[in-house]
């Protein structure tokens, strides 16, 4: 095909620079391409599941305007006639909405209770479709819908059904009942494992009588769900809240938002990377092709069409870069979604569908995060192409020349480092740490923009030339701007690395020396069943008297929204003391010694100074279920990486004995006197469960076995991030490998000249190794620097706003010194093995350019 004159011109000169650094235009070519892809990948997959999220939420409220919720598990059943009877309301629909433990599933199935005869008008959708069969054999006068022993189940749950297999079986309190599949669900969405079954069926059999889940509201015409909730949300909030299922949405998105920014953040990490290798590769060959520029500019082309050249070459290795990654992303998301979920490994989610939809626009969208990418990396070389007069392009020599504008540089990264340290005091927009995010950002190109003065500044020409060290020392202090230039890329990305690096292992150890101050016990206990929910009394009476057990506790936790914007907080009812509080929970901060007068002490953990403002000394209301209203002191903060969105410690006992509320029992701890071994406690837990409906549904853990299975999920969550730091360590070698490839394949008139005078071509590959020692560990050095400087920020600054919880800071300086001696060990080899074979005996020749 026939391309027009001016494209194919373009493309003849890109092609020319393609041969003259391939492997650096294909190193940056895929850092864009790996930014693109993860950062499209993560988009894909929280896009799925949020969609997923709210066409669930759209399903179960069907035509529902509002609906009634508990603050915490379940609402009294009275409340339902008195909302039934309001004028504005023209159907209330109560509904149960459980997990329930069934035979042959690993996980529990959700069942929903529904009164057919209100639901038909509020989410008709969920109603069951008998089968002929169901129809067939149902006895005279009996209604399928209203049977308490049949359940309708979607087709997800039907499909795993083992065979034709027509009857379920529930396992509620140690027993089991049996339901028979009368039809199916054919609404419910796509992998949706769900139940239906009549309202008073599942009350009776599964244990919810006297309490609902929630009741769905239809107004009347001409009543809105705002001003419904501003005339009746008083009047209920005792006993729950009045929600639209938009709301329930945005609750469901904040979950994950910390979490998806933050992903998306260290996408981007590559694609920066990507950029700045762009402006490297770009800078040198703008540099390096200065007489091309030249001869091109003598036949007539204009300064504007030589910029729109280097434009067009950032711009085709953005779009190649793009295509790439959104093709990884696609892919990385499909295999993603399949095998681990739409979680993105958290938790947040939980779904069968394995498909990953692709939206065009969004598709058009990071493929041009690419390109932009590039183009901002090549903005600076095009604009350097007219710089110098057209008789100085001509001669040899003149690279460095065309760099002359990097000696101010250094005050333009004065002021960029000094707009970094004012966006650290921006406020987070939501759970986003905007101002750290810039501060790193402008920090990086402050940084950069300084390497320049760096250079200058520890490389000085030497006095006389005595070894060759001196020789290496003095060609690179005649070259500062393009040895700058140089290893911009090479600093951005180890620096970058150094960040993420120490952030990690200053997590890690800061939630390995948590774990050892929360789990103070030698053995901790919970139950392996979701058919038994809770600990029974009488075992744990029987526990504590074992003979040879110390201290025996136990402990429930439930969740309670105490706005509905936000996600639920968790409460742990544990037997805590204000006096011992300090030695079961890492405190931070102040705390106080004594609750006010009629309210209960509670500790909250560092996600609720940031969320609802709370401190030591403040009062907080918590409205639970039944009506019961307990008003609490914070008598200190606890840190806690279990619970993002914040979590509440309160007395066991006293909140027994002033409220009459007790939490389901699920946890506990045991302490044995010193003469008994834990492989004995065991064994004598065991045998008095024996006898007791937890017998054989008991798991047993000690803390070194529960402290590795955390910090290997913790290593399993951050294996994207290990991966990035081997990619960027990766490109950060092969940056200054073909970086120094370059500029040596530049100087072979320089070389030809000590050939001349005797120097075989060993002999320079050793000069250029010693260049490249001496200038990897100038940029290990910067970017080590930098890279502590942004850990800083990502530990002291990003973390508490993403996810409201502090950290110490540890150094992990033999991964830092190995880290630094390998950067310099292989980028030095890496030059030496790219020029061996480059600088052949005939350098001579190369002189005939300057005896033209």
């Amino acid at each position: 095909m026939a391309l027009p004159p001016c494209l194919a011109l373009k493309l003849q000169l890109f092609a020319g620079a393609l041969r003259d650094q391939p492997v650096k235009w294909l190193i940056a070519t895929i850092s864009i391409a790996v930014g693109v892809g993860l950062g499209f990948a993560v988009h894909l997959i929280h896009k799925q599941a949020l969609d997923q999220f709210n066409n669930g939420v759209r399903q179960f409220s069907g035509q529902a305007d509002l609906q009634l919720l508990p603050h915490s598990s379940l609402l009294p059943e009275r409340i339902l006639e008195q909302l039934a009877a309001l004028p504005e309301v023209a159907v209330a629909s109560p509904v149960i909405d459980i997990v329930v433990p069934m035979q042959g599933f690993d996980k529990p199935v959700r069942w929903l209770g529904l009164d057919v005869f209100t639901a038909a008008a509020v989410t008709p959708n969920l109603i069951g479709q008998s089968s002929d069969e169901t129809n067939d054999t149902a006895q005279q006068g009996e209604i399928p819908l209203l049977s308490s022993t049949y359940v309708f189940v979607s087709p997800a749950l039907k499909e795993q059904l083992p065979g034709e297999q027509n009857t379920l079986t529930t396992l509620h309190n140690n027993s089991s009942l049996e339901w028979q599949a009368a039809g199916t669900v054919p609404a419910a969405g796509s992998g949706q494992l769900l139940a239906v079954a009549d309202i008073a069926a599942v009350q009776w059999r599964l244990g919810t009588l006297g309490q609902i889940s929630r009741i769905d509201l239809k107004l009347q015409e001409g009543v809105t769900p705002a001003s419904f909730q501003r005339q009746y949300g008083d009047e209920f909030s005792e006993l729950g809240r009045l929600e639209t299922p938009s709301e329930q949405g945005t609750r469901g998105a904040s979950v994950s938002q910390a979490y998806r920014a933050n992903l998306s953040i260290l996408a981007m990490v590559a694609l920066l990377t990507g950029g700045f290798l762009t402006f490297s590769t770009q800078m040198l060959a703008v540099a390096q092709r200065s007489r091309q520029w030249a001869l091109l500019a003598a036949l007539g082309a204009r300064a504007g069409a030589l910029r729109m050249q280097v434009l067009f070459e950032s711009m085709c290795c953005g779009v190649v870069g793009g295509v790439l990654g959104v093709a990884l992303g696609w892919g990385l998301s499909l295999a993603v979604v399949r095998y681990l979920g739409v979680d993105l490994g958290a938790g947040y989610f939980q779904t069968t569908q394995s498909t990953v939809a692709l939206p065009p626009l969004d598709t058009l969208l990071f493929a041009g995060f690419g390109v932009v990418a590039t183009l901002l990396g090549g903005l600076s070389p095009a604009l350097q192409t007219g710089q110098m007069a057209l008789h100085q392009r001509l001669r040899a020599g003149t690279e460095e020349a065309g760099l002359q504008f990097a000696n101010k540089a250094h005050w333009v990264g004065l002021l960029l480092c000094g707009v970094a340290a004012a966006c650290l005091f921006i406020p987070p927009y939501g759970n986003i740490p905007v101002g750290g995010y810039l501060a790193v950002a402008f920090g990086l190109f402050g940084g950069i923009a300084m390497i320049g003065l760096v250079v200058r500044g520890f490389i000085r020409p030497p006095a006389q030339l005595a070894q060759m060290a001196d020789l290496a020392k003095s060609r690179l202090a005649s070259t500062p701007n393009l040895l700058a230039v140089g290893l911009s890329g090479v600093v951005a990305s180890f620096a970058l690395v150094v960040a993420m690096h120490v952030m990690i292992y200053s997590f890690r150890h800061s939630l390995d020396n948590w774990l050892t101050q929360v789990l103070p016990a030698p053995l901790y206990i919970k139950l392996s069943s979701s058919s038994i929910p809770v600990f029974p009394d009488a075992f744990q009476q029987k526990v504590a008297e074992l003979p040879g057990v110390e201290l025996v506790e136990f402990w429930g936790q439930q969740s309670i929204v105490l706005n509905p914007k936000r996600p639920a907080v968790e409460l742990i009812a544990r037997p805590i003391s204000v006096q011992a509080a300090a030695q079961r929970l890492p405190m931070t901060g102040n705390t106080i010694d004594e609750p006010k007068a009629g309210t209960l002490p509670v500790w909250v953990s560092e996600p609720m100074t940031d969320l609802y403002g709370l401190q030591a000394g403040s009062t907080l209301e918590l409205q639970l279920d039944q009506g019961v209203l307990v008003p609490t002191t914070v008598m200190g903060v606890w840190r806690d990486y279990t619970r993002q969105h914040g979590a509440i410690v309160l007395p066991k006992a006293e909140l027994l004995k002033q409220f009459n509320v007790q939490f389901k029992d699920t946890q506990g701890a045991v302490w044995p006197q010193e003469n008994v071994t834990v492989k004995e406690m065991v064994a004598r837990i065991e045998q008095a469960a024996s006898s007791t409906a937890v017998a054989q549904k008991i798991d047993f853990a000690e803390p070194g076995e529960i402290r590795q299975l955390s910090l290997d999920i913790f290593d399993r969550s951050f294996a994207v991030t290990y991966l990035l730091e081997i990619a960027a360590v990766v490109i950060g070698l092969f940056g200054v490998g073909t970086t120094f490839s370059a500029m040596a394949l530049q100087r072979k008139r320089e070389f030809a000249l000590l050939g001349a005078m005797g120097a075989s071509p060993n002999w320079i590959l050793k000069l250029i190794a010693r260049e490249a020692l001496i200038a990897s560990a100038l940029a290990a050095l910067v970017g080590l620097m930098i890279g502590l400087a942004f850990a800083a920020i990502l530990i002291f600054v990003v973390n508490p706003q993403s996810f409201h919880w502090t950290m110490e800071w540890f150094t992990p300086w033999h991964d830092l010194g190995a880290m630094v001696l390998v950067l310099i060990a292989m980028s030095s080899a890496t030059v030496t093995l790219a020029l061996r074979n480059k600088l052949g005996t005939r350098l001579v020749e190369q002189l005939k350019e300057d005896w033209a």
